[in-house]
């Protein structure tokens, strides 16, 4: 068994455990919704955590959703011109979170202040532009053999964008919204990570 520390909120979490799903481990995942050893794991305290059978652990999403690809397949291409783009476009995705998650903590930790207006303003704008970027491009990034990387990352990038309200995503970005329903549909572990308030 892998031991996740875990929380339902946490788009990169979200990753890992789509990630799972996808190359066919979910079954072997143990979530830890209260795991005391955090900085013994990761001294960063941060998660997601991957405790693998041998006691060894793994954090950051991109590291475990690379060990999960070795594992069991079917999230990065192991090389060429694929693999490169795969990895690009997983690293868009991943921005979105970053960006996202900036713009929740800048108010939950502002100590009562009023955040930064320029610094959300960049945050929104990394959003905005990417989200403009990809919707010029998201044809091409259906994987006709399933789902790889960059399709879990923007999923979850979409999907933590509207459980925290920090960006309307859908409003002029039909082919965005309309790629977005197809994963849901398809996506294998889509409601079961669907993200809520711990």
């Amino acid at each position: 068994m892998y031991k996740l520390t875990f929380s339902p909120a946490s788009p990169y979490v979200r990753k890992v455990m789509l990630a799972a799903f996808r190359s066919g481990l979910d079954k072997q995942l143990e979530l830890l919704t209260d795991d005391k050893d955090i900085r013994s794991k990761n001294p960063l305290g941060k998660i997601p955590i991957v405790e693998k059978p041998d006691g060894d652990c793994l954090f950051d999403s991109r590291v475990i959703i690379d060990y999960f690809n070795r594992e069991g397949g079917g999230l990065i291409p192991a090389s060429g011109k694929d693999r490169d783009t795969i990895l690009s476009r997983s690293a868009l995705a991943e921005g979105i979170i970053d960006a996202s998650l900036l713009v929740v903590y800048s108010d939950r930790y502002a100590g009562g202040e009023v955040p930064s207006k320029m610094w959300l303003d960049l945050q929104i704008g990394k959003i905005d532009k990417s989200l403009d970027f990809i919707e010029l491009d998201i044809v091409n990034w259906t994987d006709p053999s399933g789902f790889d990387a960059a399709n879990i990352g923007l999923a979850s990038a979409l999907g933590y964008l509207t459980f925290r309200n920090v960006r309307d995503w859908e409003t002029n970005r039909p082919n965005i919204k309309k790629w977005y329903e197809n994963v849901a549909l398809k996506l294998p572990g889509f409601n079961e990570t669907i993200p809520v308030s711990p």
